[in-house]
């Protein structure tokens, strides 16, 4: 009977000291900020393209954040940011210049910069958790220029 009550309080006091799920677990909102603050790389369409985005919340409104090194293609004329619902856009657009039919995209704004830093807020009523992918597309030659998955 001793050694089965000393085993059973040396289990317990070993429970006793083992912090609980919810200590050590961060709450939603940190894990929801973790993720949005992830950088996500820019990928080649149809130019070359360095940089990424990060996806930030702010005021209650929605802004991708491009990073200082980001850098496409500066002959291309009216580039835009647009938002694709696929996630893997090369996949269902055409070579060479993977153009975007009408009413497949949706726009944020004309691109500020070819190069360097720049934020861009997303529209109103635009859920991003909606779209697959974010776009850089000439919208004069319907050419898509580079594109970064959003999932």
């Amino acid at each position: 009977m001793f050694k089965a009550t000393a085993i059973l309080a040396l289990s317990l006091g070993a429970v006793a000291t083992v912090p609980s799920v919810s200590a050590v677990t961060p709450p939603t909102q940190q894990l929801i900020a973790a993720a949005q603050s992830k950088s996500i790389a820019f990928q080649k369409a149809e130019a070359p393209v360095t940089g990424s985005f990060t996806v930030k919340q702010q005021d209650g409104k929605t802004n991708l954040v491009f990073s200082k090194d980001f850098s496409t293609n500066p002959q291309a004329p009216a580039l835009q940011v647009v938002l694709l619902k696929s996630a893997t856009p090369l996949k269902s657009l055409k070579a060479p210049h993977y153009p975007l039919g009408a009413g497949t995209y949706t726009q944020v704004a004309p691109l500020k910069s070819a190069k360097g830093a720049q934020t861009y807020t997303l529209p109103a009523g635009v859920d991003l958790k909606a779209f697959g992918s974010v776009l850089i597309w000439c919208k004069v030659a319907n050419a898509t220029m580079a594109w970064a998955p959003l999932k």
